[in-house]
């Protein structure tokens, strides 16, 4: 039975392989194009937003900064979603940080064995977002042209996500048999330690989210060239930066707010490689995120209309995509080591 599963594998693997590199072939100028705008999204827009947050929720792990929040918010967490409270800096830091960073915090709080592994489960299927430096600043700012627009975008993720964790509390109800809301760790890293291994795991943590979103943005490119129809819905399923940027043109708030609320398959994948310890039903993670990007959607249409925000005609006020890096060094090195940084993480997973 092993042996006709492995089999099936190789042959699922060999037709992904087989397709990919005949797409490659066949619409070379697709990909290249589609994967620079990757880069450039990595560059301009995740990597200035999410890098610092990733850093301050992997280091408030690894130093201990956790369990003594957790002492601070007392019992907030374990009666709101039923998990420990070591996990509550952790929890906030995923609302505001974006969308890899809960996930980094929650498997740096695992390895380190301040959280048991139901808490570490039930926190990865509702600690997942998008931070103000996308939603307000590029979405909202850079794109809609209107920081209130991106403040609704915010406030309503914080809530949907706070829905779906209350939500979670009574449907993941599986226990470890032991209480993680004690100090489960008495010992912590030097300061030193514990800034030098939040900055390493986390440019580690931004190479792998960096490879699969070029990955991804090399794929919707040749899809484009034949699906061009569906270009809109292509992006919201595949990659959430491409598709705000494609429904910024117009002005399509509400498409938006599920868009950031869903993530698109790019950032799951980011996910489950920062989760890789830590075992998840993937059914029931996507259709969490259905629900976030519905309640997201929801919050939203209803801020705007009780705020009474209008967007200009044509506010999207970004800039054309600088592909210039594509005849330079620069450009062919980054590339390499996102390509390299992607199948590096597809092989974790």
């Amino acid at each position: 039975m092993m042996n006709k599963f492995r089999n099936k594998q190789a042959i699922v693997e060999f037709i992904f392989a087989a397709t990919i590199i005949t797409a490659v072939l066949l619409w070379g100028k697709e990909c290249s194009q589609g994967a620079l705008k990757g880069i450039y999204f990595c560059a301009e827009v995740l990597v200035p937003s999410i890098f610092p947050f990733m850093i301050i929720s992997v280091f408030i792990a690894e130093s201990g900064l956790s369990e003594k929040l957790g002492k601070l918010s007392g019992n907030i967490c374990p009666k709101l979603f039923g998990v420990s409270r070591n996990l509550s800096a952790v929890i906030i830091m995923s609302m505001i940080g974006g969308y890899p960073v809960g996930a980094r915090g929650i498997s740096a709080l695992y390895e380190n064995g301040k959280i048991n592994k139901s808490d570490a489960v039930k926190a990865a299927y509702f600690a997942v977002g998008a931070g103000p430096g996308f939603l307000i600043t590029y979405v909202g700012v850079s794109l809609l042209a209107s920081r209130e627009t991106g403040l609704c975008l915010l406030t309503a993720q914080i809530l949907s996500v706070i829905i779906i964790g209350v939500l979670n509390k009574f449907i993941i109800t599986e226990k470890d048999g032991y209480n993680s809301n004690i100090e489960l760790c008495k010992t912590f890293p030097s300061f030193t330690s514990a800034v030098t291994k939040s900055v390493i795991s986390s440019a580690y943590g931004m190479l792998e989210m960096c490879g699969m979103v070029v990955a991804f943005s090399a794929v919707i490119g040749i899809a484009e060239k034949h699906f061009s129809d569906n270009t809109v819905y292509l992006n919201v399923a595949l990659e959430v930066t491409a598709a705000c940027n494609l429904l910024a043109e117009n002005n399509n708030v509400i498409l938006i707010a599920f868009a950031t609320g869903f993530g698109g398959l790019c950032v799951h994948f980011q996910i489950f490689t920062a989760l890789k310890k830590i075992k998840i039903n993937k059914v029931l993670f996507f259709v969490y995120r259905i629900i976030q990007g519905l309640l997201t959607a929801l919050f939203t249409f209803i801020f705007i209309n009780i705020f009474n925000i209008s967007l200009p005609v044509f506010s999207s006020v970004k800039a054309p995509l600088n592909l210039s890096l594509s005849t330079s060094a620069i450009g062919s090195a980054l590339l390499i080591l996102c390509a390299v940084s992607f199948i590096y993480s597809i092989k974790k997973l």
